[in-house]
């Protein structure tokens, strides 16, 4: 009997990446891609899984719209952007602006396995973000107002170019948040570390590392870290911007 825990609604899905079907795109060859979440569930962004070793690659050309950010799970690969490589290892990350070409593979016969975040850049004016590239071991930590902390990875708080946020939130063991949130801010959330108990809308989930939760904007969420290990989750959240009519 197999374990159903995968839930979808209209305003939020609960998802298991081991669960989830493997998809071929275009000039992506040799990667193993699954897709957490795109429009076709009601969100406004996309989410990969994807893995990659040394016979694997995903290529970006130029786009005028589509910005991304990464983050490497496990293994090492490289990024190569405007011909400069940039060597990737378990805790890089990235911002990818629109209008530019870019490609990642793996470096060997071990798989990459990495997050990748597709979103439409709104701009405002005809000025865009900067590349960023970076490590998780060297992004200082701070603590937040509830007493846990986060890394940002995205300053999207410093730069109003910034239309998004990347991060880690970080719990320790028995805490989480003090309230039931509900905001504008459309999230992708994948589960680092950590058990958790986490509400969305009505109903409450037992969630565990590998997890991939979407909310809509407006869902009242909340949750709750237990057991002896330090929680942790990477979020994506659209950020910066008046909300379209």
């Amino acid at each position: 009997m197999f374990n159903i825990r995968q839930v979808l609604k209209s305003n939020y899905a609960f998802i298991l990446p081991e669960n989830a079907a493997f998809t071929n795109i275009p000039g992506w060859d040799g990667a193993k891609v699954q897709i957490l979440a795109a429009p076709a569930m009601g969100c406004e962004f996309v989410e990969y899984l994807i893995r990659v070793n040394n016979e694997g690659k995903i290529s970006i050309p130029v786009q005028d719209n589509p910005e991304y950010v990464f983050y490497v799970l496990e293994g090492n690969g490289v990024l190569t952007k405007d011909g400069k490589k940039h060597p990737l290892e378990v805790g890089s990350y990235g911002y990818l602006p629109p209008k530019t070409t870019w490609s990642i593979n793996g470096t060997s016969e071990e798989e990459m396995k990495f997050l990748l975040v597709k979103k439409t850049y709104e701009p405002i004016g005809p000025e865009l973000p900067e590349f960023i590239i970076g490590l998780d071991r060297e992004t200082p930590e701070t603590r937040t107002q509830s007493g846990n902390a986060i890394k940002n990875f995205v300053p999207f708080g410093d730069d109003i170019l910034y239309d998004l946020s990347w991060f880690i939130l970080y719990f320790d063991s028995g805490s989480g948040m003090d309230q039931a949130e509900n905001h504008l801010h459309e999230h992708g959330l994948y589960m680092l570390s950590g058990e958790s108990l986490y509400f969305l809308d009505d109903t409450w989930y037992q969630t565990v590392p590998g997890d991939f939760i979407w909310m809509r904007a407006f869902v009242p969420q909340s949750c709750k870290f237990y057991g002896k290990e330090r929680g942790a989750y990477l979020l994506y959240s659209n950020r910066n911007r008046d909300p379209y009519i």
